[in-house]
């Protein structure tokens, strides 16, 4: 047969697969010998520095990403099978090193986000991440606050599996595949910005800022070498999306809306939005894909929601089912038969509840646009509040029953499908000033109460991405609007309170919506002033 040698740097797709040396020849020696077709990956484009829109990150055509949703919709059509390609970390290809760790922890605190979200797609000038990397007993010290604070929110992947990877690197030091490495610093990064100053200070002894910036730079770093617009591996997008989910809490963070459509188009092409089930995946894969996807399913709703503009995926484009009640400890990758799914109390009844109300939320917020594009049901508002109590039942039926409140996640989860619910039920009230007042103040008060917990605080981390931007402005206007009440009332503390907690907070500023609140306010305070109440509030003597 005739052979010819190719590009060197580029291994096959079955070696790649299999993480083994390839020869580089077509076909390569391996795939002779176990009699299979040997392809090799396209070659590697050259990208432009323009990531903003998000239809463009998913490597779309100009004209088609004119149009985020339908731009996903009609790239749903080029899933991939799922198949995992590491990333051949011998060949990867990076300029001559340079900068060190001093020079880059030394530099600007945060590079505008739109900049750094375009440097992901291109390999950055190498650096020795030795320094990045945190000692053995920090790396510890991480990963047990990773499990405390991030993992009972965030199931992404199977705990007990990355913990063996989490102590092999640490205590073996061993020479790390780029994927698995990213996917540690994925992990540091997440840790650490779910925990507060002090307790970085405490129990990591270092500043969380700094400590945020070392990690953040690794993750970035490893992410720009591993071809995001062509990677198909498991590993490197369950290190990107906690990145980027964790990212909207931190206030130097990426630009999510920016890379969120490209964290998306990776799922297509490896084929997660088809369920595993059907697809004749092994059960531990199939568990694994539904856990990756309805992760990137929500960030999608989040991050519309944050530019107030309305998700990408449509509903046509994916059949993945809800992941399984089912715990870490039931599931093993060589696992050959399907988890029997429980109807009990399990670390993966918090996700499952947010998969199932934030789902539900996005066929009653955005617009009818939207709800056309993806056939849903046009509701008139008596409509839309039958179907929140139809809702409420089945999920206090399936899943809250089982809740424990003397459990601080078991309490949180309860809490926070009620704010769910109050969302929605605001949206869906007969809109006369004084329903729409209490409708607000309710929602800010259950906020506010959840914050409060002192059970749930390691949580908070996540909450605090979830601002009650629309009832605060809402509930202000109202004020603004309607003046004249009593000293006591509960509409003008709540609308102080609330404004104040997070008038603390430099990461509102981030967002756009706070300069709207920060009007309204100033506007309702001036009004305040001018019925001579005599009231104190919004931090003004």
């Amino acid at each position: 047969m005739h052979r010819r040698e190719v590009a060197p740097g580029r291994s096959c797709l079955e070696c790649r697969r299999r993480k083994i040396k390839c020869d580089r020849s077509h076909p390569c020696s391996y795939c002779v010998k176990v009699h299979i077709h040997c392809q090799y990956p396209p070659p590697r484009p050259s990208h432009g520095p323009d990531v903003d829109r998000r239809g463009a990150s998913l490597g779309l055509n100009t004209a088609a990403a004119e149009e985020c949703p339908s731009a996903v919709g009609a790239t749903s059509s080029r899933g991939g099978n799922g198949s995992y390609q590491a990333p051949d970390i011998e060949n990867v290809q990076v300029p001559p090193l340079q900068g060190s760790f001093q020079s880059l922890m030394a530099g600007p605190s945060h590079s505008p986000a739109a900049n750094r979200s375009s440097s992901l797609l291109r390999p950055q000038a190498a650096i020795d991440l030795t320094a990045f990397r945190p000692s053995l007993a920090s790396a510890m010290l991480i990963w047990q606050q990773y499990l405390d604070v991030v993992d009972p929110l965030l199931k992404i992947f199977h705990t007990p599996s990355v913990q063996q990877l989490v102590v092999r690197a640490n205590c073996s030091r061993e020479k790390m595949d780029i994927a698995a490495e990213c996917l540690l610093f994925a992990i540091y990064y997440a840790a650490v910005a779910a925990m507060s100053p002090l307790a970085c200070k405490t129990q990591l002894e270092g500043e969380r800022g700094i400590l945020l910036k070392r990690y953040r730079i690794g993750v970035e770093y490893l992410l720009s070498h591993l071809d995001l617009l062509n990677s198909t591996d498991m590993t490197v997008l369950q290190a990107f999306t906690l990145y980027l989910t964790i990212g909207r809490s931190d206030q130097d963070g990426p630009d999510v809306y920016a890379l969120v459509g490209l964290a998306t188009g990776m799922a297509l092409k490896m084929g997660l939005n088809q369920d595993g089930e059907a697809l004749g995946q092994p059960p531990f894969e199939v568990e694994m894909r539904r856990r990756l996807w309805w992760q990137l399913f929500i960030l999608d709703i989040r991050a519309a929601e944050d530019r107030q503009s309305e998700p990408c995926i449509l509903e046509s484009s994916f059949n993945t089912r809800l992941p399984s009640n089912i715990g870490d400890a039931d599931l093993h990758p060589q696992m050959s038969s399907p988890p029997v799914c429980g109807h009990n109390r399990t670390e993966m009844l918090y996700s499952l509840v947010r998969f199932e109300g934030s789902y539900f939320a996005r066929q009653m917020v955005f617009s009818d646009g939207f709800d056309q594009a993806n056939a849903y049901i046009s509701l008139s508002t008596k409509q839309k509040r039958h179907a929140i109590d139809l809702f409420q039942k089945r999920i206090e039926d399936q899943y809250l029953s089982h809740c424990d409140d003397s459990i601080p996640i078991d309490k949180v989860t309860r809490w926070s499908i009620r704010l769910i619910l109050d969302k929605l039920r605001l949206a869906a009230i007969d809109q006369t000033a004084e329903d729409a007042r209490q409708g607000c103040i309710k929602l800010l008060q259950d906020a506010g109460e959840l914050r409060r917990y002192e059970g749930g605080k390691q949580w908070l981390w996540l909450f605090q991405t979830y601002i009650e931007w629309d009832a605060l402005a809402c509930l202000l206007q109202n004020l603004r609007t309607d003046p004249v009440r009593e000293e006591h009332d509960e509409g003008w503390h709540t609308a102080r309170d609330v404004y104040t907690y997070w008038k603390n907070h430099e990461s509102v500023r981030r967002d756009r919506r706070w300069d709207q609140i920060e009007r309204l306010s100033q506007e309702v305070f001036a009004t305040r002033n001018e019925t001579s109440v005599g009231v104190h509030w919004f931090g003004h003597k």
